[in-house]
This record gives C-alpha cells, sequence and structure tokens, in this order.
C-alpha cells in the first residue's frame, strides 16, 4: 500500500514539475527579449500591457521547449534507474503531452488559444498547420513504447494502471488551472499582443 502511494505521489508531484516546466519556458523566453514574466504553477503572466506578435511568438515556443526537456530529463531518468519511482516519473512527464494528443485529436489542436501557431511561426512553420501536434504525438508514442518495452507487470494491468492516473491527472491539472487562474489572474495586467495575423484558429 505504501509503495503504491509513494507512486502515485511520485507521479502528480512529476505532473505539477511538468507544468511548471512548460511556464518557466515561456517566462525564460520573455526574459531573453528583456520582457518580465511570471511564472506560476499553470499559466505564465507577461508584466506589460501589451507585446508585440514577433515576441509572443518567441514566449509561444518557450512552453513546448520547457515540456520537451521535461519528458527528456525523465526518460534518461527512467533508463538510469530501476526503481518503480522512475517509471512513475516518466508518465507523469509523459501525461501533459498525452493531454495535448487527445485535444488535438477531438478538437483539432493540442493547445488552446494561438500558442502552437505562434511557436510554429518562431520554428518558421507555417502557422496554421499541425507541426508542433504532430510532434507531442510521436514524443508520446515514444515516451508510451519506451515503456512498455520495460514492463513489470502484465500489459492489460499497465494500461488499465496508466489509464486510471491519466484521468486522475488529468483532474488534477483542471483543479489546479482553475485554482490558478482564479487565485492570481486579479492581480496581474491583461497582456495584448499588437499586429496578430489573421486568419489563425484559437482553438
Amino acid at each position: 500500500m505504501k509503495a503504491n502511494v509513494r507512486y502515485a505521489l511520485v507521479f502528480m508531484g512529476t505532473t505539477i514539475g511538468g507544468v511548471y516546466l512548460h511556464e518557466i519556458g515561456h517566462a525564460v523566453a520573455g526574459w531573453v527579449q528583456g520582457i518580465a514574466v511570471v511564472p506560476t504553477p499553470a499559466k505564465e503572466y507577461i508584466l506589460q500591457s501589451q507585446v508585440s506578435w514577433n515576441q509572443d511568438i518567441w514566449i509561444s515556443l518557450g512552453g513546448p521547449v520547457g515540456t520537451t526537456l521535461a519528458v527528456v530529463g525523465a526518460t534518461l531518468y527512467f533508463l538510469r534507474e530501476r526503481r518503480p519511482e522512475a517509471e512513475a516519473v516518466l508518465l507523469g512527464a509523459l501525461l501533459l503531452p498525452c493531454l495535448y494528443t487527445i485535444r488535438f485529436l477531438l478538437v483539432g489542436r493540442g493547445h488552446d488559444v494561438l500558442e502552437w501557431q505562434g511557436a510554429q511561426t518562431a520554428l518558421a512553420l507555417a502557422p496554421a498547420g499541425h507541426a508542433i501536434d504532430v510532434f507531442f504525438l510521436c514524443l508520446w508514442l515514444a515516451g508510451i513504447i519506451l515503456w512498455g518495452s520495460r514492463l513489470r507487470f502484465p500489459l492489460r494491468y499497465s494500461l488499465l494502471k496508466f489509464a486510471g492516473l491519466a484521468i486522475v491527472g488529468a483532474i488534477l491539472l483542471v483543479v489546479l488551472q482553475v485554482g490558478n487562474n482564479r487565485l492570481l489572474d486579479r492581480h496581474f495586467p491583461e497582456t495584448k499582443v499588437l499586429n496578430t495575423p489573421s486568419g489563425l484558429d484559437p482553438r
């Protein structure tokens, strides 16, 4: 019982840490440009009333970079350690790419507003395309295949375990997002992005 509780806590801690690293990625991209950005557990706040689209695209790209680094770090830890906690770390880091993939398949875009479109613009890719959606789909599948190659329990049990953890993790992230926004939105200015190209889909 203790081992299961520890496993779940490591999974949830890694999930929250992965989201925060995503927000730190946004913030670092802003800091490099001399823009004050505050990363919070579920959202980054730009301390300016407005930024240009050419500045915002790099802030947008910082989030996916942060998520990718979280997955890479968790993968290296998983490959190095044979303990159950290493598996929990990998699955926790993979939850965000998993949710991006599910949203992409259901809605047509892995992230709301214009974050992916901005990030793709920074990478000189078509802003209306799905390069980042496909990237996170492949990243998630690669992580799951790696996890599956080292299963310690039968596949059916492990898949049910992952599905249960993913549901709990998704609920945790929704609660974190809603709580974060209700507590902090009123303390920070709403930032307007200037010169946003027309025709982008904010779904």
